[in-house]
């Protein structure tokens, strides 16, 4: 990994997004600390983007998946000069013969994590009636969604905001709730001990891949809600 720098990182992963026919949008970066670089882009069918860019259309109604890539910038330092490069930081403790101590990196460090996030267009939601019997069929969709693209994943989520109430409840037919906010959630791992470029790509792969599947989900989930 030592020739892979944090851009080519962002690089890689949007170049995974492209292999699954994921178009990109509003890409930006930045740090949440000292030692945390991330990356985020916006993601859409690229089919659906290509209308939105030919000017056939002023606004895209359709699901998106918010990625973003955080990586551990002292983990990347490490993984680019390895156990040795780092033993040159380090002072060698009196009385011990050189060369005799052997450092290790620690097996549940994270290099980064890839987060995604997938969501319908505020239209849809806009357009929703408060309806019990519909508020627990788009709960369980997406859960069906998150259960199978989530497969491929190290965690899975699926948020409903402003859903419960604490006097009533999601289903409570005395109870007008309508979702204010719905999302199904991914997280993928990038371990620090083990990863190399092809480790890397494959990460990054089922990324891509579950930020494409979840996105047809969520547009099947809101199709079938509306039949």
């Amino acid at each position: 990994m030592a020739e892979l720098t944090r851009h080519q990182l962002g690089a890689l992963l949007l170049s995974a997004l492209r292999d699954r026919g994921m178009g990109v949008r509003d890409l930006f970066e930045g740090r949440q600390e000292p030692l945390s670089w991330f990356f985020r882009v916006v993601a859409y069918d690229q089919s659906e983007l290509d209308i939105l860019e030919s000017g056939a259309l002023d606004t895209l109604h359709a699901p998106s998946a918010m990625v973003e890539l955080v990586i551990d910038e002292l983990a990347l330092g490490l993984a680019h000069i390895g156990t040795e490069g780092l033993a040159t930081y380090l002072a060698q403790p009196e009385g011990d013969v050189p060369g005799r101590a052997k450092l290790e990196l620690d097996s549940e460090v994270m290099l980064g994590f890839v987060h995604i996030d997938v969501a319908p267009p505020a239209l849809w939601l806009d357009e929703r009636e408060s309806n019990p019997s519909r508020n627990d069929a788009l709960a369980s969709r997406l859960s069906k969604v998150a259960q199978d693209v989530g497969a491929v994943s190290d965690t899975v989520e699926v948020h409903i905001e402003g859903a419960l109430d604490p006097d009533g409840g999601w289903s409570d037919p005395r109870e007008s709730v309508r979702p204010a906010g719905v999302a199904v959630h991914f997280s993928f791992d990038v371990p620090l001990v083990g990863t190399g470029k092809r480790e890397l790509a494959e990460v990054f792969s089922r990324a891509a891949e579950a930020a494409c599947e979840a996105v047809e989900g969520m547009r099947s989930v809101f199709r079938g809600d509306t039949d």
